[in-house]
């Protein structure tokens, strides 16, 4: 059984990771904490805005608790309310009159955010004050309830603080935090039945759904902030009555601590807010209906699987590690694009860290080892290739080698196929010394190799004395400027060899003679041999042709250099040639015209 890629493995660790099965595993929740921070992240770019005009804070702030300072003696006097106004906790009569004076003035409702568990400190007819002020508008207030975890001895216990008035309405306080703190979801049915079970019923919804008599949802719902502490709109404590007629009018009012010294500070994507302005936000998103839900889980599976499958497709098609890098930063990209639209239009969040991480993680998996592969297959061609080609053409073909140095096969391409062999060198080798003549063969070679190379074609193959190179494989520069390349090389490996000879009858030892034969036609060229050893060359019946016009030049000892017809037309009224007619070669169906190329005259 063939075992999946190492990079369709790194695909897969995120996906499933983030299912809703594996969420809570280390490297899961690790997920879930970068959902957040890009949740955050989502917030700070898009910035603040408007928040609902009929949600109100009555804000304990920090003026209202340090009156004494604020006002002087006389002021103070002027107003009931200023009057019994001083450091927190206030009597709960004084709360009521506050919630009454909204109520009075046509508020819808009011919601509280102070947790009335215990009877007042301030006695029994605080707490019957509070329930008789309060009583005319029995279910237009809401009182807040709130759950909490404490450990002694090693034993969790959870606790359940329910207001002690019998009011219609109570809502739970609790928000839910993020892995990083931060205060960002409202609980939902899932949540309040996995952690108030324990309690007796009625067990209290959260508190932004009671006040809007709305339905919790199975999931959290997320917290869309208006912006940081300040923009839902505010009214002090101590300035209630002071409020143009109309004011409060069918608003619903949330009534609260805002006073930093009072504590309750919570971190928020904007930064630390009081617990009453997170509540105002909370209520916000509930009252506006732009709560920040994820999809339901079978939903964000099918989501998942499939952003993998189309993950896998795009990649699977990156012929190269760049290619592959690309796609996968791009695929990135285009997650979390989306998922930042989808946040902004349709206040979806998504699983934004396994949907970026898949394409990151998969494509840099796959194009480290495609990097990998290429980079062995650059030293195996710059190690094969170094002393065959030219530097230049090295340089490009080591840029995008491709699969045509390593696997075995080949393709169809036309080029110029050139055989050059040393003429009557069988006698001469056996008159000479071994070392002598491996001497005098690679000052040869060393002189006829430089020319193939100089004009960047492909040293085929040495064969005893005899070389074949080719001109427009593995890479083509056209076929007319791949025939004039060739036709350069051959009458520089004449004048090499005229300069080898006139040195070789200074020292007084034999001269040589060579045939050169250059074809212009198609080839089949690739990897010949095994998958150990293999070696490019080309094959076919052009590569028989420049063999024989090379076998040729025994017939015209005059003319070291033949050429056929074919070349001739790519050359054109450049070449300098001699018509030898038409001969039958060996292979070739027809006879075959030949030239004596004699140089090359200037471009026009």
């Amino acid at each position: 059984m063939r075992r999946p890629p190492l990079w369709g493995l790194a695909l897969l660790a995120p996906l499933l990771l983030a299912l809703p099965a594996l969420r809570t595993s280390p490297v899961g929740l690790a997920l879930v904490a970068a959902d957040a921070a890009i949740g955050a992240q989502f917030f700070r770019l898009r910035g603040p805005r408007p928040a609902p005009p009929s949600l109100v804070v009555l804000a304990v702030d920090g003026d209202s608790l340090a009156l004494d300072r604020l006002l002087g003696p006389e002021e103070r006097q002027r107003s009931p309310l200023w009057r019994r106004m001083g450091p927190w906790p206030w009597p709960r009569a004084l709360q009521a009159e506050l919630a009454a004076a909204v109520l009075e003035r046509g508020a819808a409702r009011v919601v509280f955010n102070v947790v009335y568990g215990q009877p007042s400190r301030y006695g029994p007819a605080d707490d019957k004050a509070f329930s008789a002020r309060l009583a005319p508008w029995r279910d237009r207030v809401i009182l807040a309830a709130a759950y909490g975890r404490e450990s002694q001895d090693g034993v969790e216990r959870s606790q359940l603080d329910r207001p002690i008035y019998p009011f219609l309405h109570s809502g739970l306080t609790t928000l839910l935090q993020s892995p990083q703190g931060l205060s960002d979801a409202i609980p939902g049915l899932e949540w309040l039945e996995s952690n108030l079970a324990a309690f007796a019923p009625p067990r209290p919804d959260p508190l932004p759904f009671v006040a809007t008599g709305r339905r919790p949802p199975r999931q959290p719902l997320g917290i869309n902030f208006p912006g940081p502490a300040g923009r839902v709109a505010s009214v002090p404590a101590w300035r209630v009555l002071e409020q143009p007629e109309g004011f409060w009018r069918g608003r619903t009012v949330l009534i609260g601590a805002t006073a930093p010294e009072l504590g309750g500070l919570l971190e928020t994507a904007y930064g630390p807010q009081s617990g009453t302005e997170v509540q105002a936000a909370a209520l916000a998103s509930v009252l506006r209906g732009d709560g920040l839900a994820r999809p339901e889980p079978a939903l964000e599976t099918l989501l998942l699987l499939a952003w993998g499958l189309a993950t896998a497709l795009l990649l699977r098609r990156g012929p190269n590690a760049s290619a592959s890098l690309v796609t996968g930063l791009a695929l990135a990209a285009a997650a979390l694009g989306l998922g930042a639209l989808l946040w902004a239009r349709a206040f979806l969040v998504l699983p934004w860290a396994a949907l970026v991480a898949m394409p990151l993680a998969a494509g840099a998996v796959r194009g480290g080892g495609q990097w990998l592969k290429e980079s062995r297959e650059r030293a195996y061609l710059h190690q094969v290739l170094a002393r065959r080609i030219s530097p230049t053409l090295l340089k490009d073909i080591l840029r995008e080698p491709g699969p045509l140095w390593t696997q075995v096969g080949g393709s169809r391409a036309d080029c110029v196929v050139l055989f050059t062999d040393l003429v009557g060198f069988t006698p001469l080798s056996a008159q000479l010394e071994p070392a002598a003549l491996f001497a005098l063969l690679n000052n040869y070679f060393e002189a006829i190799a430089t020319a193939v190379i100089e004009e960047q074609g492909l040293l085929d193959k040495f064969i005893g004395d005899s070389l074949m190179a080719e001109f427009g494989v593995p890479r083509s520069r056209g076929d007319r400027q791949e025939a004039l390349a060739a036709a350069r090389a051959a009458l520089a490996m004449r004048s090499s060899l005229e300069a080898l000879n006139a040195e070789l009858e200074r020292e007084g030892r034999p001269t040589l003679r060579q045939g050169i034969g250059l074809h212009f036609g198609e080839v089949i060229a690739g990897n010949l041999g095994s998958s150990q050893r293999l070696e490019f060359t080309v094959v076919g019946s052009s590569v028989n042709v420049a063999s024989r016009l090379e076998g040729l030049t025994r017939r015209f000892p005059e003319h070291s250099i033949l050429i056929s017809g074919e070349l001739l037309a790519l050359l054109g009224e450049r070449a300098e040639v001699v018509p030898l007619g038409e001969h039958t070669v060996k292979g070739w169906p027809t006879p075959l015209a030949v030239y004596a190329l004699e140089g090359l005259r200037p471009e026009a």
